[in-house]
């Protein structure tokens, strides 16, 4: 579903703004979020904010259908698809949003997988290096 207003004169795109709004909501809710074991849920909210980050970029010229077929949630692709004063992170920081991703796109921050419990969650990256990952795209809006 596509949010352009047009009434009269009028003629708005609205879903840049309210992608960027809904990044940084989600990076909220990362830092209010707290528990003492373990939890996937940051890493979640960390991914989420970062793909509608992403994503509020590509919507400033193109259409939600569009970019969700595109990208699907593959925040690399995304990343990579930037243009290149957008890609601002650097060698180590691509290789967290990496590690985040092969987890991420296939949604195994929101479902229980047993092996990467049996792993200890060794395959998830550092939460305080894609934390720092999220908060320097979303701050780097444009």
């Amino acid at each position: 579903m596509d949010q352009d207003i047009e009434h009269g004169f009028f003629d708005a795109n609205l879903s840049p703004d309210a992608f960027h709004m809904w990044a940084e909501h989600f990076y909220q809710c990362r830092q209010d979020f707290s528990v003492q074991e373990f939890s996937p849920i940051p890493f979640f909210l960390l991914c989420r904010a970062i793909e509608l980050e992403i994503k509020s970029r590509f919507l400033k010229q193109q259409r939600q259908k569009q970019v969700k077929a595109k990208f699907g949630h593959d925040l690399m692709a995304a990343y990579d698809a930037l243009g290149s004063s957008e890609r601002i992170l650097d060698p180590q920081e691509t290789q967290i949003l990496t590690a985040a991703n092969n987890i991420y796109k296939q949604k195994r921050f929101e479902y229980f997988d047993p092996e990467d419990a049996l792993l200890g969650y060794s395959r998830y990256p550092d939460l305080t290096a894609l934390d720092s990952v999220a908060q320097k795209l979303i701050g780097g809006a444009t």
